[in-house]
């Protein structure tokens, strides 16, 4: 019998928003305890807008400082609760490029809670997310437009291999390429995989509230309303073992990224999905906002 975790299906929607309970006991959960969240809020933005000017000037050990403080603000303020498991032996096992699939926009800020400073590729148009643009303009990252991506003139591939080539950073990517909502595993791009080089693989566990969002059926301020209408909300995060490609895989790249995910399917327990970025709404937003 074929197994959920290498046969790919079209039953579970990966882009699907879950109903959210709008409850008057979210709202008054809102309202009394965003006096406690707001000064850490303000203090993190307020905190990433002194920093940024100088952060790409910072020696390694002091962006790892910065980041995991300015972190544990936003956490504390947005009250997520972190638990980490590191499967690895220690954080020197880890390589440079880690890889996972993408809930919620504050995946990397939970990382950076007890690794420190990740270089990120994002997507060009995170430089226009409120507020949240500020701590992304921080990390000095990687920005890609929809399909190639055109700062200095080179390939995000080409920009991400430089970076991993000339510096210690820890280096992160979202290999579908969008959000999902976390009930399956769509499938990869294979740029990072013709890297050749190892990945260490981490899978968020949301066992409460998944903070999905999808950009077509709501807004960052409702989005941050349901976050923050939630007493708090745990994240897992289980960082797994680096994975070492064998020689197939560094010659084949979407063998590389498939094997990849399906290990990463069956530690978090989702089934693989045929589904693919041109599918989801937020890069068919983008798409018409570009045509």
């Amino acid at each position: 019998m074929p197994s959920r975790y290498t046969t790919e299906n079209n039953d579970i929607s990966p882009f699907e928003v879950r109903s959210f309970p709008w409850r008057i006991q979210n709202f008054f959960i809102f309202i009394f305890l965003f006096p406690f969240s707001f000064p850490f809020i303000l203090f993190g933005i307020l905190g990433c807008i002194l920093v940024a000017p100088f952060y790409k000037n910072f020696p390694l050990s002091s962006k790892d400082k910065a980041s995991s403080f300015l972190s544990w603000l936003f956490m504390v303020g947005t009250r997520i609760n972190v638990r980490t498991k590191d499967r690895n032996l220690n954080k020197k096992d880890h390589s440079q490029l880690y890889v996972s699939p993408h809930i919620c926009m504050a995946e990397v800020n939970l990382l950076m809670l007890s690794l420190g400073h990740f270089r990120i590729l994002t997507a060009e148009f995170t430089k226009n997310i409120p507020v949240f643009n500020i701590p992304i303009r921080c990390l000095d990252p990687i920005y890609v437009v929809r399909g190639k991506n055109k700062q200095k003139g080179s390939s995000a591939f080409n920009l991400l291999k430089q970076s991993i080539e000339e510096t210690n950073y820890r280096h992160i990517i979202f290999p579908e390429g969008t959000y999902t909502n976390g009930k399956s595993i769509i499938r990869f791009k294979t740029g990072a995989f013709a890297l050749a080089v190892p990945v260490t693989p981490v899978v968020f566990h949301y066992p409460k509230y998944i903070p999905f969002w999808n950009r077509q059926e709501s807004s960052i301020f409702i989005q941050f309303y349901r976050l923050m209408s939630q007493i708090y909300t745990p994240i897992n995060i289980e960082i797994l073992p680096t994975y070492h490609p064998s020689k197939e895989e560094r010659a084949d790249p979407k063998l590389y990224a498939s094997n990849v995910r399906i290990l990463i399917a069956k530690h978090a327990d989702r089934p693989l999905s045929n589904k693919t970025l041109e599918d989801s709404p937020n890069y068919q937003l983008d798409a018409n906002v570009r045509s």
